[in-house]
């Protein structure tokens, strides 16, 4: 069985709808590791975080979608943790065979992230930097989980299906 590993980078999970939702859901089914949390003060245990992702198989990068990326911590997380001889280069060998993927929520609908949509192009499109990632690290981008229309007044109803299909994400790889 595959040991996997939810980084939520969410800066104020206490007052988010729907990834505060998923990390309860996903509890007992993986790892959960609030990276905004642990580091409030963005200064980042790179001996810690490494050893977290040795310890696991799957690695999903839970977060909102903010301006077409993910929150500034995870970009940072990336560039400190993600290091030459461990990562990747002579001797970096640490995150290869691993799987990496995203849980992302949206404030559009799904109906936008379509290529010449009012989003411009797919949620796909825009979590290609992960696929990108996970080739230069010798790992494997195997996909994503999305809750779209964050803003709609049905979120309220639709979230338990959602946080659902979530647990199913997390505990099927």
């Amino acid at each position: 069985m595959k040991k996997t590993l939810v980084i939520v980078v969410h800066p104020d999970l206490d007052h988010s709808v729907i990834n505060k939702a998923w990390t309860k859901a996903v509890e007992g089914a993986a790892t959960i590791h609030n990276l905004y949390g642990q580091y409030p003060d963005g200064r980042i245990d790179v001996a810690h975080e490494q050893a977290l992702l040795e310890a696991h198989d799957r690695i999903i990068f839970q977060f909102p979608l903010y301006w077409y990326a993910a929150p500034y911590l995870l970009k940072k997380w990336m560039d400190e943790v993600f290091t030459e001889g461990w990562a990747y280069g002579a001797g970096g060998d640490k995150m290869e065979g691993k799987e990496l993927c995203a849980a992302v929520s949206c404030g559009s609908p799904e109906t936008a992230f379509v290529e010449g949509g009012q989003q411009c192009h797919s949620l796909r499109n825009y979590l290609n930097v992960f696929d990108g990632v996970a080739a230069f690290l010798r790992s494997h981008f195997t996909g994503y989980h999305a809750c779209y229309d964050s803003y709609s007044p049905k979120l309220v109803e639709l979230l338990p299906a959602n946080c659902e299909a979530y647990l199913r994400f997390v505990k099927e790889g």
